[in-house]
């Protein structure tokens, strides 16, 4: 585990996924992120603790290294710093099961994270902490879980307490769902690099370039 600020990298055996862990106060953001990397549960963390955490996995027979950013709890959504949104390649939002109010944090998070990167289609996983504590919850994961698919989220009800599996799968889901979306955008970028769909385009944009002279023209000299 390592702490410390890595930027984003990318060779032949491995490349770098950034994954920011956010949600209110109270929430399980540590506990997730410690009992991911070490296997271990521990319940009380400094609130004001900012820092990345680092791990190697394997996804698909290739290496990946998997930098966590744990962020601080006093915001919300619309107060969120720029920092972890510019640097995360994946977003993982958790609330708590037993606290309405985490969860409508994260549905202001959803609101600010696709403004800021909706059209680049990074990843965003809702994660549902204290799923052990079914006699405590204050909502339906169900209905959690309806409202995150509307949104194009993905969904993991998980207990950093009694269920480390479940966190294992949140994390390899989200980082699978990374590597989806970097294949796609290398695809995209190899394609149109290709000299003929090059040429299409720049015809195309002259096209379009052109009609707008055209119809400014037509407004200014009816003016």
């Amino acid at each position: 585990m390592e702490d410390k600020n890595h930027k984003h990298v990318q060779n032949g055996s491995c490349r770098d996924i950034n994954i920011a862990v956010l949600g209110g106060k109270g929430v399980g953001k540590s506990a997730i992120i410690v009992r991911y990397l070490t296997g271990r549960f521990i319940g009380d963390y400094d609130p004001e603790m900012e820092a990345i955490f680092s791990t190697n996995i394997p996804i698909d027979g290739k290496h990946y290294t998997i930098n966590i950013k744990d962020t601080t709890s006093y915001f919300s959504g619309h107060d969120l710093k720029e920092d972890p949104i510019f640097w995360a390649d994946a977003f993982m939002l958790v609330f708590s099961l037993i606290d309405l109010a985490s969860y409508q944090t994260v549905q202001e998070l959803v609101e600010t994270l696709r403004m800021a990167r909706d059209d680049e289609g990074v990843p965003i996983l809702a994660a549902a902490n204290k799923s052990d504590l079914v006699h405590l919850w204050t909502m339906s994961s169900v209905e959690c879980e309806a409202w995150c698919s509307g949104q194009q989220c993905l969904f993991a009800e998980i207990s950093a307490s009694e269920d480390p599996e479940s966190i294992y799968k949140a994390f390899e889901l989200l980082c699978k769902r990374v590597r989806a979306v970097h294949k796609k955008r290398e695809k995209l970028s190899w394609t149109l690099q290709r000299p003929a769909v090059a040429a299409k385009l720049q015809i195309r944009q002259s096209l379009k370039n052109l009609a707008e002279k055209k119809l400014w023209r037509t407004r200014t000299s009816t003016m």
